[in-house]
């Protein structure tokens, strides 16, 4: 009988290929009553006629053969994929409920994947899992196909590897590219390569490249070629989510050289570059992409969409964060636009009216992602705030995201700190005022120099998406939920040897953390996350009044394996503060040892085993923060080290201390090093307190000359 399975549509995702094949079974007799002649010819005619696009003429054979056989599922399975073709993929709810009359029908129940014990049925399943896929329900698609898959063995061969390529897809739309690098090594071996490969056995190769060694790949059809193609892709793709760029260069040349430049391999080439940091050379690639390579209602993919996105992601990490804004506006604009030409869809049928594949080409919760992290860049916190809580509703499991919403709260609370540096600006705010005239003139001194402490004396719900520090210490708590406790020292990559069982079902737990809509976060990159989580956290603790919560943040940030020299003087600085609110003194002096600052550092350091693969593959362009950290030299940083203990003895009294540790932060200032205006009242204090006077007479005169 037909066998007619669904189309895959197998889009590489954020490279707009579509593949528009659908799954044709053999003609096999099913258990049940002898087929006749006329019943085949009927089947063959309906296989010709589906191969044709002529739907219509197929319908029409396939009702004969309902007739006919009204109890075969086949048949039944056959006619709704005809008639959902028929509708130009866009019935989708109908096909929903005539696959679920096909499965009652067939006695298969998608919910309870024990149920499938028959290969015929696989197919039923798959294009299941394939509607999943397009309504991005990629959770509930991969369970049925990794059932699906342990029948990989007995399944037809087109229909195996569109399973294969599925589920490797699902894989990668989950961010779990060392799980999917294991499947594809076991499908070359399963389908691809010949039995007497060359596998290398060797403990010396470092294993991204263990791998995959050199393979002499089967002579076959045009189907295998392109299916071996696709594997490449999926390689590539998942060596450029582990930042395994080395290794990703070397798929990349290897899908030119086998199949030539295509839309796929030219974007691959492009992300490529903007990974390794050679950004001018992304954007020339992007540019030679035509506008026409891609059509938004036969793909599902708008080329300016896809345009505009890429370049604002490149001037974002080329130090222009105006600029990629304005490319990421574009790119909202341009996918409104492509959503507009799409007819709405009707309340009792939400997925009818428009083809299955631009049912999830809404990219504006990615686009309002990248456009928030930009804004931020740029300074704009508010606006940054908006967009990023628009995303978050999505992408609500990235602690990263969760971070970034924090630090517009914080941005919006407190812009910089390096104005405090500026004394030109600041001195005027030494003093607040001048009472009296003559012998009775007082000159009044500002009382608080810092805006950093802020009370809300709302009684509004630390829940509410507003940009306050409030809400800032809860982003930073689920941010904190989100990382793992313990990172393990290595992901495990697959190697040749152990491809001889379907990985599915005991594949390693992924060692990188989910980030959507950005790559997964690797090992080291959750080390800086976070420390700088942490570190957050305490600072916000301390601006909220809450001290032993910001002990516990900064103690638990000093304590963390690998820490940069920015994440440890921050870690001393806000233990140290917390200690003196808590009326520690004598603890908080010893995190002010100036000893504790021997670098500024913003990166935590490497492993050693991954220094020579990051030299080797970060591009020539200068790699710099994105935005500026201040204090920015070792000498200003041991200045404020130096200011903060001198605070220190001055709150316990011993202010010939304080004075000492003061002089020495004065005689420090210079080119290479700024020192706070918070000096100056610190000063100010000291001579007070010793009943000098004139002298704090004189600093008012030289420092705030209006006052005079």
């Amino acid at each position: 009988m037909l066998y007619v399975g669904l189309a895959t549509l197998n889009q590489i995702r954020k490279m707009a290929e579509k593949e528009g094949e659908v799954e044709k079974a053999k003609a096999e007799a099913p258990a049940g009553p002898v087929i006749s002649d006329q019943e085949k010819d009927w089947a063959q005619a309906a296989l010709t006629d589906f191969n044709r696009n002529s739907y219509s003429s197929c319908l029409q054979h396939l009702l004969k053969l309902e007739a006919s056989r009204p109890q075969d599922t086949k048949v039944a399975h056959n006619k709704a994929i005809v008639e959902y073709h028929k509708s130009d993929l866009k019935k989708t709810d109908q096909f929903r409920k005539n696959m679920n009359l096909v499965c009652s029908q067939a006695h298969v129940n998608i919910e309870d994947l024990d149920s499938l014990e028959d290969v015929e049925h696989c197919v039923i399943y798959f294009n299941q899992a394939v509607l999943l896929y397009h309504l991005k329900q990629y959770n509930t698609a991969l369970k049925i196909m990794q059932k699906v898959f342990s029948f990989i063995e007995p399944m037809e061969e087109s229909l195996a590897h569109r399973v294969c390529l599925l589920l490797t897809e699902l894989q990668l739309c989950l961010y779990q590219p060392d799980k999917t690098l294991s499947l594809i090594a076991y499908i070359e071996n399963q389908f691809v390569v010949s039995t007497d490969s060359v596998i290398s056995s060797e403990k010396d190769i470092k294993p991204l490249e263990r791998e995959h060694k050199e393979k002499k790949p089967v002579t076959g059809d045009a189907a295998t070629d392109t299916f071996r193609l696709k594997l490449l892709q999926y390689r590539a793709r998942c060596y450029l989510m582990m930042h395994a760029l080395k290794a990703c260069k070397r798929e990349i040349k290897n899908l030119i050289t086998a199949g030539g430049p295509t839309l796929t391999s030219v974007l691959l080439k492009g992300n490529l570059e903007y990974q390794r940091g050679n950004y001018r050379k992304a954007m020339k690639v992007i540019n030679s992409i035509p506008q026409s390579s891609l059509s938004f209602k036969e793909l599902g993919e708008s080329a300016p969409v896809l345009y505009y996105s890429n370049m604002g992601c490149i001037h974002h990490y080329m130090g222009k964060p105006h600029l990629a804004c304005y490319y990421l506006q574009k790119a909202l604009q341009e996918n409104e636009t492509a959503m507009k030409s799409l007819p709405k869809a009707e309340t009792a049928e939400p997925y009818s009216g428009r083809p299955l594949y631009t049912l999830g080409s809404n990219k504006g919760h990615e686009l309002m992602y990248n456009l928030g992290v930009s804004l931020l860049h740029a300074g704009r916190p508010i606006q940054a705030f908006d967009c990023l809580t628009e995303a978050v509703q999505v992408y609500h499991m990235n602690p990263r995201l969760w971070l970034r919403l924090a630090e517009c709260c914080v941005m919006a609370h407190k812009s910089d700190n390096e104005s405090d540096f500026n004394f030109h600006a600041r001195r005027r705010d030494l003093v607040q005022g001048v009472v009296g005239t003559g012998t009775h003139r007082k000159i009044i001194l500002t009382p608080q120099l810092s805006r950093d402490t802020k009370y809300s004396c709302e009684g509004q719900s630390f829940a509410v998406p507003v940009a306050t520090v409030e809400f800032a210490s809860l982003c930073l708590r689920n941010a904190l939920l989100l990382l793992p406790e313990s990172q393990a020292e290595e992901p495990t990559l697959p190697t040749p040897d152990s491809t001889d069982a379907p990985p599915v079902a005991s594949s390693p737990c992924s060692h990188y953390v989910y980030a959507a809509p950005s790559n997964p976060l690797g090992p080291h990159e959750v080390v800086n996350l976070r420390c700088s989580v942490l570190a957050m956290s305490a600072y916000v603790a301390l601006c909220l009044g809450d001290y032993v919560v910001a002990l516990d943040h900064a103690e638990m940030l000093l304590v963390q394996p690998a820490l940069s020299g920015v994440h440890r003087m921050l870690g001393h600085l806000y233990a140290a503060e917390a200690l003196v609110l808590l009326d520690k003194i004598s603890d908080a002096i010893e995190h002010l040892n100036p000893e504790h600052v021997k670098e500024l550092t913003l990166m935590s350091p490497c492993p050693e085993k991954d220094v020579d693969r990051e030299k080797s593959e970060i591009g020539t362009e200068q790699q710099k923060p994105l935005r500026a950290w201040f204090p920015n030299t070792l000498a200003t940083a041991g200045a404020v080290m130096q200011y903060n203990l001198a605070a220190a003895f001055a709150i316990r009294g011993e202010l010939d201390k304080a004075g000492e540790a003061l002089k020495q932060v004065w005689m420090s200032k210079g080119p290479g090093c700024d020192i706070p205006i918070h000096v100056i009242m610190l000063a100010l204090y000291i001579e007070l307190q010793l009943g000098h006077a004139d002298i704090s007479r004189s600093i008012v005169k030289q420092h705030s000359p209006q006052y005079r």
